[in-house]
């Protein structure tokens, strides 16, 4: 078999286990500081998703809703993109990744509550400081039409808390699948492809995210015509991130680690 061709096999689910249980030991090596930094680039990078959301409902809100929407949910990759294959750190990501190593004996439960805590952290500042400087900035130009900040927090409050939970649980699912998915392709322009796809998916079915979603809960928050109050956006993340945690740790975290284990015995 050429080298071609071996680069082109897909990897098999031991091989991907494996590769992401030594990604998610690394971080458990890597020190507070380290991590917190990486995570609070993520936090501030993932809210370029909601800079092209604005962009696109600036030049086209006036027109067919349908159109407003997809367009939206066509912004919604682009964050991810930036923080994924930027290889900053994202929760979301590691609500699978982090708990492998526990799941295998190699670590604890509290390793595992300071890597999500540290990455947890970061993540909300990141989106909280991005937040606070995109409203400034919609405030200053004619070019973005601060009307988005309204109608995103909306949406992200469509649901009762029941919808959002069961919707932040899918979510976390599909965010755990977008991981074992770029672990198993080997070119840049695949994992792009991955990453587009499943969080466009995750855009168009406005499932709740706790870090991109809190990009928009507080820029809604900030803004001074978004009717979104502290305990509106303290709830969402509440119910966000405990959605996407139980998503990528159950759904796929656990899921994954046995079937391929108990394939291996």
């Amino acid at each position: 078999m050429s080298q071609s061709d071996e680069n082109d096999r897909p990897k098999s689910d031991s091989e991907i286990l494996q590769e992401q249980m030594q990604d998610s030991l690394h971080e458990y090596r890597r020190n507070n500081r380290s991590l917190f930094l990486s995570s609070l680039a993520a936090g501030l990078e993932i809210g370029f998703s909601l800079f092209l959301m604005a962009a696109f409902y600036s030049h086209f809100h006036n027109g067919n809703s349908e159109l407003v929407a997809l367009m939206i949910a066509l912004s919604y990759p682009i964050g991810f993109i930036l923080v994924i294959i930027g290889r900053t750190d994202l929760f979301t990501e590691h609500t699978t990744l982090a708990i492998l190593p526990v799941l295998s004996g190699r670590q604890n439960v509290l390793g595992l509550m300071r890597v999500w805590g540290v990455i947890y952290a970061g993540n909300i500042l990141g989106a909280i400081l991005f937040s606070f400087l995109f409203v400034q900035f919609v405030g200053m130009t004619e070019r973005l039409d601060g009307g988005i900040f309204t109608y995103y927090g909306e949406k992200l409050l469509g649901d009762n808390g029941a919808g959002q939970f069961v919707g932040a649980i899918f979510a976390g699912w599909l965010m755990g699948l977008l991981g074992w998915m770029v672990a198993s392709s080997a070119e840049t322009i695949s994992r792009m492809a991955v990453v587009a796809l499943i969080t466009f998916v995750i855009g168009l079915g406005g499932l709740a995210h706790c870090v991109a979603g809190a990009v928009g809960i507080f820029c809604a928050l900030f803004s001074p015509d978004a009717a979104v109050t502290f305990a509106d956006a303290l709830k969402f993340l509440a119910i966000a991130t405990l959605g996407n945690t139980i998503g990528g740790s159950i759904f796929v975290g656990l899921l994954k680690y046995s079937y391929v284990v108990n394939d291996e015995s």
